[in-house]
C-alpha cells in the first residue's frame, strides 16, 4: 500500500522538495490519521503495514525519517530496523518508534538500533508525534 499523499495537501510545493516520511503502522485507523496529519504538515508520506513492506519501500525510496510501530505482522519493527540498518542508505535515517509495546527489552533493542525516540501511542497526541518527528528531521538536515 505504498501511497503518496503529498500532492493533495501541498499543491504549490514540488514533491521532491518535501521531506519524506515512511509511516510503518498496521492499524488502518492510525495509519490513515497519521498519513493525513503528516501530509497536512507538508510531508510526502509513504505507508507500510508491516516490516516486510517497510523494507521493500525503504530500499526503493529516498526517505528522510521513519515513524515505526514495533508490533507488526510478518516482521516486527525492530527486525525491520535491524535489516534496514545493514544497507548503506539505512545507516543514518532517523527513526521514531511509536508503539503500545512497553516491554523494556524491545525498547532497549530499538534504542540500540538507533531509534531517536520511543513514544507510547496512548501517551501522545498526533500533534506531539508531529513535533517529535520535526525535531529529529531538523537535526539531520
Amino acid at each position: 500500500m505504498n501511497q503518496d499523499y503529498s500532492a493533495q495537501a501541498n499543491g504549490d510545493r514540488r514533491e521532491e522538495d518535501l521531506p519524506t516520511i515512511l509511516i510503518v503502522e498496521d492499524d488502518p485507523v492510525l495509519l490513515k490519521m497519521y498519513t493525513e496529519k503528516f501530509a497536512f504538515e507538508g510531508f510526502r508520506v509513504l505507508n507500510a503495514r508491516d516490516g516486510e513492506e517497510a523494507l521493500e519501500i525503504s530500499e526503493k525510496e529516498s526517505i528522510d525519517i521513519i515513524l515505526l510501530d514495533i508490533m507488526l505482522p510478518k516482521m516486527s519493527g525492530t527486525d525491520y530496523l535491524e535489516k534496514f540498518r545493514q544497507i548503506p542508505k539505512g545507516k543514518n535515517v532517523p527513526v521514531v518508534a511509536l508503539t503500545n509495546l512497553a516491554e523494556e527489552d524491545e525498547k532497549e533493542r530499538a534504542l540500540k538500533l538507533g531509534v531517536k525516540d520511543y513514544l507510547v501511542k496512548a501517551m501522545q497526541t498526533p500533534e506531539q508525534v508531529v513535533q517529535t518527528v520535526k525535531k529529529y528531521l531538523n537535526k539531520e538536515s
